[in-house]
Protein backbone atom coordinates (compact mmCIF):
# COMPACT_ATOMS: atom_id res chain seq x y z
CA UNK A 1 0.00 0.00 0.00
CA UNK A 2 1.03 3.23 -0.83
CA UNK A 3 1.20 6.07 2.16
CA UNK A 4 1.62 9.82 1.21
CA UNK A 5 2.64 12.69 4.03
CA UNK A 6 3.29 16.17 3.67
CA UNK A 7 7.22 16.67 5.09
CA UNK A 8 9.07 19.93 5.26
CA UNK A 9 12.89 20.29 3.73
CA UNK A 10 14.56 23.28 5.66
CA UNK A 11 17.67 24.21 3.90
CA UNK A 12 20.07 24.73 6.35
CA UNK A 13 22.89 27.60 6.78
CA UNK A 14 25.23 25.04 7.44
CA UNK A 15 24.63 23.20 4.30
CA UNK A 16 22.49 20.22 4.11
CA UNK A 17 18.88 19.65 4.12
CA UNK A 18 16.63 18.34 7.49
CA UNK A 19 13.37 17.39 7.02
CA UNK A 20 10.52 16.79 9.51
CA UNK A 21 7.10 15.07 8.97
CA UNK A 22 4.34 17.38 10.94
CA UNK A 23 2.21 13.50 11.43
CA UNK A 24 5.21 11.27 13.04
CA UNK A 25 7.81 12.53 15.72
CA UNK A 26 11.12 12.80 15.15
CA UNK A 27 13.61 13.92 11.78
CA UNK A 28 16.01 13.39 9.37
CA UNK A 29 18.02 14.86 6.90
CA UNK A 30 20.75 15.09 4.44
CA UNK A 31 23.55 16.36 2.81
CA UNK A 32 22.00 16.96 -0.22
CA UNK A 33 18.35 17.61 -1.11
CA UNK A 34 18.71 14.41 -3.28
CA UNK A 35 20.08 12.40 -0.33
CA UNK A 36 17.53 14.19 2.50
CA UNK A 37 14.41 12.81 0.12
CA UNK A 38 16.14 9.35 -0.16
CA UNK A 39 16.62 9.42 4.21
CA UNK A 40 12.51 11.22 3.58
CA UNK A 41 11.57 7.75 2.22
CA UNK A 42 13.27 5.77 4.11
CA UNK A 43 11.68 7.36 7.51
CA UNK A 44 8.15 7.03 6.31
CA UNK A 45 8.95 3.55 5.48
CA UNK A 46 10.59 3.36 8.98
CA UNK A 47 7.52 4.88 11.18
CA UNK A 48 5.07 2.87 8.94
CA UNK A 49 6.36 -0.32 9.30
CA UNK A 50 6.83 0.11 13.22
CA UNK A 51 3.54 1.31 13.69
CA UNK A 52 2.08 -1.69 11.66
CA UNK A 53 4.54 -3.98 13.79
CA UNK A 54 3.01 -2.20 16.95
CA UNK A 55 -0.36 -2.92 15.76
CA UNK A 56 -0.91 0.83 16.32
CA UNK A 57 -2.92 2.76 13.62
CA UNK A 58 -1.04 4.59 11.42
CA UNK A 59 -1.68 8.34 11.73
CA UNK A 60 -3.48 9.91 8.84
CA UNK A 61 -2.11 12.48 6.98
CA UNK A 62 -2.41 15.94 7.36
CA UNK A 63 -3.91 18.20 4.83
CA UNK A 64 -0.58 19.90 3.30
CA UNK A 65 -2.27 22.94 2.65
CA UNK A 66 -3.17 23.56 6.13
CA UNK A 67 0.03 22.78 7.97
CA UNK A 68 2.87 25.59 8.69
CA UNK A 69 6.66 24.76 9.00
CA UNK A 70 8.11 26.10 12.35
CA UNK A 71 9.34 29.41 12.43
CA UNK A 72 13.16 30.14 12.67
CA UNK A 73 14.00 30.32 16.64
CA UNK A 74 17.18 31.48 18.67
CA UNK A 75 18.01 28.33 18.51
CA UNK A 76 17.41 26.87 14.97
CA UNK A 77 17.84 28.89 12.12
CA UNK A 78 17.74 27.99 8.31
CA UNK A 79 17.61 29.40 4.55
CA UNK A 80 15.02 28.56 3.28
CA UNK A 81 12.03 25.48 3.95
CA UNK A 82 9.26 23.88 1.62
CA UNK A 83 6.68 21.69 1.64
CA UNK A 84 6.10 18.60 -0.38
CA UNK A 85 4.27 15.05 -0.52
CA UNK A 86 6.71 12.33 0.26
CA UNK A 87 5.84 8.67 -0.85
CA UNK A 88 6.68 5.26 -0.29
CA UNK A 89 4.69 1.70 -0.96
CA UNK A 90 5.42 -0.08 2.17
CA UNK A 91 5.83 -3.57 0.36
CA UNK A 92 7.81 -2.71 -2.69
CA UNK A 93 10.45 -0.55 -0.44
CA UNK A 94 10.65 -3.85 1.70
CA UNK A 95 11.96 -5.55 -1.25
CA UNK A 96 14.02 -2.86 -2.37
CA UNK A 97 15.63 -3.05 1.04
CA UNK A 98 15.72 -7.16 0.64
CA UNK A 99 17.55 -6.51 -2.82
CA UNK A 100 19.80 -4.30 -1.68
CA UNK A 101 21.20 -5.96 1.15
CA UNK A 102 21.56 -9.51 -1.22
CA UNK A 103 24.83 -10.77 -1.61
CA UNK A 104 26.54 -10.71 -5.09
CA UNK A 105 29.40 -12.89 -6.45
CA UNK A 106 32.56 -11.43 -7.59
CA UNK A 107 35.69 -12.74 -8.87
CA UNK A 108 38.97 -11.35 -8.03
CA UNK A 109 42.45 -12.15 -9.06
CA UNK A 110 44.75 -12.35 -6.10
CA UNK A 111 48.60 -13.88 -6.32
CA UNK A 112 48.93 -17.85 -5.17
CA UNK A 113 51.00 -17.17 -2.52
CA UNK A 114 48.90 -15.16 -0.74
CA UNK A 115 46.28 -17.41 -1.41
CA UNK A 116 48.10 -20.06 0.40
CA UNK A 117 49.25 -17.63 3.31
CA UNK A 118 45.43 -16.92 3.68
CA UNK A 119 43.91 -20.50 3.11
CA UNK A 120 46.37 -21.37 6.09
CA UNK A 121 45.16 -18.92 8.25
CA UNK A 122 41.61 -19.61 7.88
CA UNK A 123 40.83 -16.25 6.60
CA UNK A 124 37.42 -15.63 5.23
CA UNK A 125 38.00 -13.76 1.51
CA UNK A 126 34.33 -12.15 1.67
CA UNK A 127 35.17 -10.81 5.02
CA UNK A 128 38.13 -9.33 4.08
CA UNK A 129 37.11 -7.67 1.04
CA UNK A 130 33.91 -6.26 2.49
CA UNK A 131 36.10 -4.68 5.29
CA UNK A 132 38.66 -3.34 3.12
CA UNK A 133 35.72 -1.57 0.88
CA UNK A 134 33.76 -0.53 3.66
CA UNK A 135 37.17 1.50 4.80
CA UNK A 136 38.20 2.69 1.07
CA UNK A 137 34.44 4.26 0.82
CA UNK A 138 34.68 6.09 4.32
CA UNK A 139 31.71 3.58 5.81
Amino acid sequence: MRHIYPAFFYEEFEGGYSVFFPDFEGATGGSTLQEAHYMAVDFLYCQISSNTEEYSAVPKASDINKIKPVECSDEWRYKSVFSTLVAVDVKEYEKYLADKNKSVRKNVTIPKWIDELAQKQHINFSSVLQDALRQQLGM
